[in-house]
């Protein structure tokens, strides 16, 4: 058994000195005392664990203290004490709060037993509070992850839908305003031509304030901001040492120089177009790396509203030609394009967001039940489980739009069972639609023998979807779509075919492009992503097409030399570098050091990997990392990507110099976002991605140990 503090309380000098030697002999801290005001005076020291209590004292007896007892400290199990017992005493004492009762003349085994038993029911409601607690902090977190989640819907939405761009900063700053619940914001630009800042929008600053107020770059905290390009950040509302006071908050010349404590830039690659300032909250509470991250997320997206709508003011100040309107045209029906994409993205993150915060609710009442129920909490956090991994699918399907995937799978599937799966998945669709029109549309597939190439059937029957229902919806009095495989030289292809419309010269050169589309109701979004897999995968798009002559549309691929059978559904989240081995024997236990400044993911990762047995050391920064590393110090590095001061790229190398037969695994949110080569010549042996399943890691460990 733990040490535990215990209460004995007892008038009989024999029985208090023979259950504390008794206790004291299991390990015990014990305090002991004969009356019920010598027990309040050590009530007022640390809480005990538990306490046995005789009911008849002199003055007050046992049941009063246990009254005040469990009042101070409603956790301290108490185990009542009577040589006169009755079912009504022990009744009252369980009523009151008793934990047992116990009768004198008693056996020392059953003091023990007892005393077992209502220490662990202590140590399980410390346990139960410290989760209890946790699970509070977690979801607070989560309900202000969902608050600026729902923030920057609202100002994807507004760059959709507002129409000038002193509204537009007026919504952005009412919604700093009310998500971090500070006293005032103020949103400055430095104009054009001239070396200050001016408030575009603000909230708690009277009018005059907002009209007169001019801030030289370089002077004040805004200035200072603004020409240096850098957030400053003060935990305690105190004035950076390299900045000198100015007078009252508003006053021209120093203005915001105090008491400003989160100060934000507003840049675009090449320039800084102002500040973002808060104060600090109304609760008190000091701003953290969080703050600073939404701050920045919706200075990105201000500096993209202003940049347009400077650029807007400067053609329709140069009055140019009809194409550049239009070009304006287009680009403003892109900017709404992007805010509903991120409208709908934020969409499926809200969901996502409230399925964790319902289910991790449900956890915190199960908590507080008694007795706790492990099955329905194992259940509740499956299903977060789950739906991390659908919210981790939809930043995958994200960067699979933007055509900034660079992964390579690692899995080889057959261009046949592409086919049938593409055909079979649209079937329902188009057959459907087919009849509802009254048309005949015939879909037939001719698969000839084609080589095993790189890539996954889900992403590739993906693709090949959008190009049937492509195809169907070109032929509006019906018609024929034929799905075709066959080798050409050293390739595999694909090709779907259909005697519709047909495409005109235009239409075939943007094809590709984001956001362009010929339908009434379409959003230009399907060939982008058929471009973004094939192209990922090393393959071509050929078109073939004219007016009225229908179209055919070959994905052409490199077949594959490995002798690895076809994959079904992988979608490997792990990218290893060609020379890193790709099997690994289970069991092998190694030195890991994992490196991330970021404490949560730096924990969870360490945890894991030290519960699987490995010696996991951590660090917060590259630099730390380095200082500690020596020539096989470690088996296994696991570095993040990006850090303040060195990068993963810089700690991989430098890993690498010191220790050239440690492997290195970068583990970042941009993993799939790296090409294979420049990781291998940075030094890194295996790349994955975050969120990442921890099974998959420690599997990714396991093959980096065995190589």
């Amino acid at each position: 058994m733990e040490r535990a503090r215990i209460l004995v309380v007892d008038d009989e000098d024999t029985i208090r000195l023979v259950l504390k030697k008794l206790l004291e002999s299991q390990g015990h801290e014990v305090q002991a005392a004969d009356s019920v005001e010598s027990a309040l005076e050590l009530l007022a020291g640390p809480a005990f664990a538990m306490a046995l209590l005789d009911v008849v004292l002199p003055g007050a007896n046992g049941f009063e203290l246990l009254c005040r007892l469990k009042l101070r400290c409603p956790d301290t199990q108490v185990v009542m004490m009577t040589s006169h017992a009755s079912t009504q005493s022990a009744v009252e004492a369980l009523r009151k709060g008793a934990y047992d009762y116990i009768y004198k003349p008693f056996e020392i085994a059953d003091v023990v037993t007892v005393v077992d038993r209502a220490l662990d029911r202590n140590r399980l409601l410390l346990l139960n509070n410290c989760l209890v607690a946790e699970q509070a902090r977690q979801n607070d977190e989560l309900r202000d992850a969902v608050s600026r989640l729902r923030s920057l819907n609202a100002a994807g939405i507004a760059m959709s839908g507002t129409t000038t761009l002193s509204e537009l900063l007026d919504v952005f700053v009412g919604l700093v305003h009310d998500v971090l619940d500070v006293e005032r914001v103020s949103l400055m630009l430095a104009d054009d031509g001239v070396e200050e800042l001016r408030i575009a929008a603000a909230r708690g600053l009277a009018a005059d304030v907002v009209r007169n107020t001019r801030v030289r770059l370089g002077e004040g905290i805004a200035g200072i901001v603004a020409r240096d390009g850098c957030t400053l950040i003060s935990a305690d509302g105190g004035n950076p040492a390299t900045v000198t006071p100015g007078g009252w908050p508003g006053a021209v010349g120093g203005y915001i120089s105090l008491p400003v404590t989160l100060s934000v830039p507003i840049r675009t690659p090449q320039d800084v177009l102002g500040v973002l300032n808060v104060t600090s909250r109304r609760n008190g509470r000091a701003f953290d790396q969080d703050d600073v991250s939404y701050l920045s997320a919706l200075a990105g997206q201000a500096a993209v509203a202003i940049e347009r709508a400077r650029h807007s003011d400067s053609l329709v100040a140069a009055n140019e030609s009809l194409r550049a309107a239009q070009e304006q045209l287009v680009s403003t029906g892109r900017i709404k394009a992007l805010g509903e994409m991120a409208a709908g993205v934020a969409h499926d993150f809200n969901n996502v967001l409230n399925g964790i915060l319902g289910r991790s609710q449900l956890i915190l009442r199960d908590l507080r039940r008694d007795p706790i129920e492990p099955e329905r909490i194992a259940r509740s956090a499956s299903v977060i489980e789950q739906l991390s991994q659908q919210g981790s699918e939809t930043v995958r399907r994200i960067q699979e739009f933007t055509l900034i995937r660079r992964d390579r799978p690692v899995s080889v599937t057959d261009l046949n069972r592409v086919a049938t799966l593409a055909v079979r998945l649209t079937e329902p669709k188009w057959r459907d639609e087919s009849r509802s029109r009254s048309l005949g549309v015939h879909i037939e597939a001719e698969l000839g023998e084609v080589r095993p190439i790189v890539g996954t059937l889900q992403e590739l029957s993906q693709a090949v979807s959008n190009l049937i229902f492509n195809s169907v919806e070109a032929m509006p009095a019906g018609g024929r779509v034929t799905v075709r495989t066959f080798t050409r030289g050293e390739h595999a292809v694909i090709e779907v075919e259909d005697n519709g419309t047909g495409m005109s010269s235009e239409t075939r050169q943007r094809l590709f492009d984001p956001f362009y589309t010929t339908k009434a109701q379409g959003q230009g979004l399907g060939m982008s992503v058929v471009y973004g897999i094939v192209n990922r995968l090393g393959g071509t798009v050929e078109v073939d097409s004219a007016p009225g002559c229908g179209s055919r549309v070959r994905l052409v691929f490199p077949v594959s030399d490995a002798c690895a059978t076809a994959v079904q559904d992988s979608d490997a989240c792990a990218v290893e570098v060609p020379d890193c081995a790709t099997a690994a024997p289970k069991g092998r236990l190694g030195r890991v050091l994992v490196i991330d400044d970021e404490a949560h993911n730096r924990e969870i990762c360490a945890e894991f990997l030290a519960v699987a047995g490995h010696t996991v050391d951590t660090a917060a920064s590259g630099t730390e990392a380095l200082a500690r590393l020596g020539s096989g110090t470690y088996d296994v590095v696991i570095t993040d990507l990006c850090m303040l001061g060195l990068s993963g790229w810089d700690v991989a190398r430098g890993v690498k110099a010191t220790s050239p037969g440690t492997r290195v695994m970068l583990l970042s949110g941009w993993g799939i976002q790296q090409d294979e080569d420049h990781a291998h010549s940075a030094g890194v042996d295996l790349v994955m991605s975050k969120p990442a399943d921890m099974d998959a890691l420690l599997d990714s460990v396991q093959r980096l140990l065995s190589a």
